[in-house]
């Protein structure tokens, strides 16, 4: 048998590892169209620079969530480094969490000069570096700030998370629409401003579904402080009215309180509805010590999706789970604000490609124009105001794991029922003119 030596058996070992390269990228559902529709496979090395500038807490009380942020920020631009043409370069700054510490970091960021900013985890944050942001006309993103004043006074400033508003507005379709309950108890901490904009959208979307009703479905709104007869009496009042769902907004270790409470009077059958903060570790924890009680919350799980969400919603989350697995490992399971983080990074990058310019209102005019671009969290428009156009995504925990329990209409679906009762409206009122 003869042996192939020197240059010809060179070359036919290049011909094979590159053809099983091909076959593995080719197989791969992580490499598909989007990277070869957007971004050229060219030598980095000799691209002309952009930078994308990144402000999030990595110290301080949302250092936990600003770290997610950036592991899904950092994620992306290791799949997608190049735009264009253009070498993407991340500047990172901390906010350490300090409205204080923000102002200096977003001045020393937008020196950078920056086509676009990511940030941050933390409402003050996002609020302190918004003056700024408008000024110097850089199209900015929060992953995860859910106070509409951030984005109602920017024309530059975007959110890849629905507020609060509208995360009460699918609370109150789940409790109302999905579970059919007209007997609902509302528990709250006195004088708790953060939970105002929740309430208030869960209160205008139950007043849309029963405008026509004689019934009032929400039976008690009880406040409490921290004080554990408080606790109690609020307990019993619920055993009392004999209500099916609970809209209640307390933190970890109240909750755990409440919860033991609530098990001690056979309050099991309830279902609980909350905060987005559930979502976060320190509560799916807590709730293994609970495991008969059913909490839901506006979330995004990447963990597990449900029938009535979109199948190009899941396979994007699925795309980024396998992405995330393989650069963080297996044990590490991603958070939604990891999720967010890499969504905006999309965006951003998806907004420079269209703008085909790196002017800031060429990019921003850009995002405004953005239309159903799948992300791993859903599918992405903004409206008028730089905000999500978005259903609503609920969740709930099974096993420990933040799972996906409901899917809220379309926005479009949700429009055409205010138009309808609307014009219900209109002629109820035109009928008593006329009697």
């Amino acid at each position: 048998m003869k042996v192939r030596t020197g240059k010809k058996t060179a070359s036919l070992v290049c011909l094979i590892i590159l053809a099983l390269m091909a076959g593995l990228l080719s197989g791969c559902t992580t490499f598909d169209s989007f990277r070869h529709a957007f971004f050229e496979e060219t030598d980095e090395d000799q691209m002309p620079v952009i930078t994308i500038g990144v402000f999030e807490p990595q110290t301080g009380s949302y250092s936990e969530k600003g770290r997610n942020e950036l592991k899904g920020i950092e994620l992306a631009h290791s799949i997608y480094s190049s735009v264009d043409g253009y070498k993407i370069v991340l500047s990172k700054v901390d906010t350490q969490s300090k409205v204080s510490t923000t102002r200096t970091a977003i001045q020393g960021l937008i020196d950078m000069k920056p086509v676009a900013i990511i940030g941050s985890a933390g409402e003050a944050t996002s609020l302190a570096a918004s003056e700024y942001i408008e000024k110097a006309e850089i199209p900015t993103i929060t992953p995860s700030a859910t106070n509409p004043l951030i984005t109602q006074s920017n024309g530059y400033y975007f959110r890849a998370c629905i507020t609060d508003s509208q995360m009460g507005e699918g609370m109150a379709e789940y409790a109302y629409r999905q579970l059919g309950s007209e007997n609902i108890d509302i528990v709250t901490l006195r004088n708790d401003s953060g939970v105002a904009a929740l309430l208030d959208g869960f209160d205008e979307r139950i007043r849309l579904y029963t405008r026509y009703e004689y019934t009032e479905p929400i039976n008690s709104r009880i406040e409490i402080s921290q004080d554990e007869q408080e606790m109690k009496d609020a307990v019993s009042k619920i055993a009392s009215d004999g209500c099916d769902v609970c809209f209640i907004s307390l933190g970890t270790e109240m909750m755990d309180s409440f919860f033991t409470m609530a098990e001690e009077k056979g309050l099991t059958d309830i279902t609980y509805i909350g905060p987005r903060s559930w979502g976060e570790s320190s509560f799916t924890e807590m709730m293994k010590k609970h495991k008969d009680i059913k909490v839901v919350f506006p979330y995004v799980s990447v963990i597990s999706g449900t029938s009535e969400a979109s199948d190009a919603q899941t396979e994007e989350a699925d795309r980024f789970q396998i992405e995330y697995e393989a650069r963080y490992g297996a044990d590490d399971v991603p958070t939604e604000n990891a999720a967010l983080g890499y969504d905006s990074y999309l965006i951003l990058i998806n907004a420079i490609h269209n703008a085909k310019s790196k002017e800031g209102k060429d990019i921003r005019a850009a995002m405004m124009e953005l239309t159903d671009l799948k992300g791993a969290t859903g599918v992405f428009s903004f409206d008028e105001r730089g905000n999500l156009v978005r259903t609503v995504n609920l969740s709930t925990i099974k096993d420990g794991l933040v799972v996906s329990e409901y899917v809220t209409r379309s926005e479009a679906e949700a429009h055409k029922l205010e138009d309808v009762e609307e014009t219900q409206e209109t002629q109820a009122e035109a009928t008593e003119e006329q009697q």
